[in-house]
């Protein structure tokens, strides 16, 4: 009778160890979950800081960009750092003047840029091609018909949709583009400049453009005339190491415009 009654306090002793065991585990989980929250919903309100920081400070960069005497932002790119809510931001102008357009330029322009950044002249005259072609509308139904065999022949599934490009990543689909040259020229393409680059805004590779096309380019400045665009970007450091990107593409008609700015798009970079 005793040996049986000790086994039974043994049976129960174990029995309580194991539930203490189990207890402590349920409670170490809950404590990380309860840590784990915390954390996350500290990132997601520090991200929303920096987030509306790096806003403010383009609204703050449209009202330099627009303004005249010592307030006033060249749009060249040149960083300014500015203080929003206590977060460290720095913020660059820089007009889409100096851009070429693809879905406006020449062949011409669009085989110069080519030939600008390492593409052999024969290669950059068929990606010019290709790229007209691409945004073109077929002239014949035997036209679209001979594009859509090219692609299949370079085993692509699709062809041209005869339409202009809607963001700059499509070029990847043009037939005889390389990641490589594409990386190179995407920094001087935009899709918002509404003419030929002009000379005194845009960059070393496009002013060659211009030359080996031929082409005299367009004249303006910042928010008027030809090229009224601006890229404004934002990069915000906020708390715990978090660093926020926001770039705004704006219309900028001039101060004394009846609208002074329009955004185009506001995109997290």
């Amino acid at each position: 009778m005793r040996r049986g009654a000790g086994g039974e306090r043994g049976f129960a002793l174990l029995i309580v160890l194991w539930s203490l065991v189990l207890i402590g585990l349920l409670i170490t989980q809950v404590l990380a979950t309860g840590r784990t929250a915390t954390v996350l919903a500290y990132n997601l309100r520090a991200a929303a800081a920096a987030r509306a920081g790096a806003d403010g400070a383009i609204n703050e960069a449209m009202f330099h960009v627009l303004s005249y005497g010592p307030t006033h932002w060249a749009s060249d790119g040149t960083p300014h750092v500015v203080d929003e809510g206590g977060l460290t931001i720095t913020v660059r102008v820089e007009s889409l003047g100096g851009k070429i357009n693809p879905n406006l330029a020449s062949t011409g322009l669009l085989a110069g840029l080519f030939q600008a950044v390492g593409a052999a002249p024969g290669q950059a005259a068929q990606l010019a091609n290709a790229i007209i072609a691409w945004r073109s509308p077929a002239a014949t139904k035997n036209d679209k018909q001979a594009l859509l065999a090219a692609y299949r022949r370079a085993g692509l599934r699709y062809g041209p949709p005869g339409r202009g490009f809607a963001d700059l990543s499509e070029l990847a689909d043009v037939i005889g583009m390389t990641p490589a040259l594409l990386a190179a020229a995407l920094p001087h393409m935009s899709l918002y400049q509404s003419g030929d680059p002009d000379p005194a805004q845009a960059d070393g590779q496009v002013r060659r453009a211009l030359a080996l096309s031929g082409q005299g380019g367009a004249t303006g400045n910042a928010y008027e005339g030809t090229s009224p665009v601006v890229s404004i970007e934002a990069e915000a450091d906020g708390q715990g190491h978090l660093t926020v990107y926001r770039r705004a593409i704006v219309s900028l008609p001039g101060a004394d415009a009846a609208v002074p700015f329009q955004f185009l798009s506001v995109t997290d970079d």
